[in-house]
């Protein structure tokens, strides 16, 4: 499919606007009392290494989100006994609620910015086998740049407003560009 011309705007926008996004958010992070070093986790810094098994990465953008995802982590976990789980999301709350109830096998970092360079790292360093994104806030680089690394893809607990449809509505091949990438999607 050929790339929408919204898609691309959205990518040279990221990217200008990077170093802003990035110094507000890093100092929401730092102002929650997460470390500096974790901070930079969204901007593709990882700050922990990655395990050589096949790693299945969870995204999760909100709280009720990151902890409904730790039952189906575990119940994968107890399937798939040489896997290991990396679990994203964007903020401090999630992220210390994630650490009390983390499963066997898994680990926590802050979900990269949708921007090229953040991205780049993340998934240089991180080489998901698969990615599960459970949310119905898609980001467009994330999803296209995973796809690109040849992980398996699916979307979990997909939700969608009649607000929400009505603007997807509105753009429908950015819609089919984005949605492509799933190998499932389960609502």
């Amino acid at each position: 499919m050929r790339v929408p011309l919204l898609y691309r705007a959205y990518v040279a926008l990221s990217t200008v606007l990077l170093p802003f996004v990035a110094r507000s958010t890093t100092k929401k992070l730092r102002t929650s009392g997460v470390s500096a070093p974790r901070a930079r986790e969204r901007l593709g810094r990882a700050t922990i290494d990655r395990t050589e098994d096949t790693l299945i990465w969870f995204h999760a953008a909100s709280v009720g989100e990151s902890l409904s995802v730790l039952a189906l982590i575990t119940r994968m976990g107890a399937h798939l006994p040489n896997a290991h789980f990396l679990i994203t999301s964007g903020t401090a709350t999630s992220a210390t609620l994630i650490a009390q109830r983390m499963p066997p096998r898994c680990v926590h970092q802050f979900a990269p910015l949708d921007a090229p360079a953040p991205l780049r790292r993340f998934l240089k360093h991180w080489r998901p086998d698969a990615a599960v994104f459970v949310e119905s806030e898609l980001w467009p680089q994330m999803l296209r740049r995973t796809q690109a690394t040849g992980a398996a893809m699916a979307l979990v607990n997909a939700r969608m407003s009649e607000r929400s449809l009505a603007s997807w509505a509105k753009r429908p091949r950015l819609a089919a560009y984005l949605l492509e990438v799933f190998d499932l999607i389960l609502t």
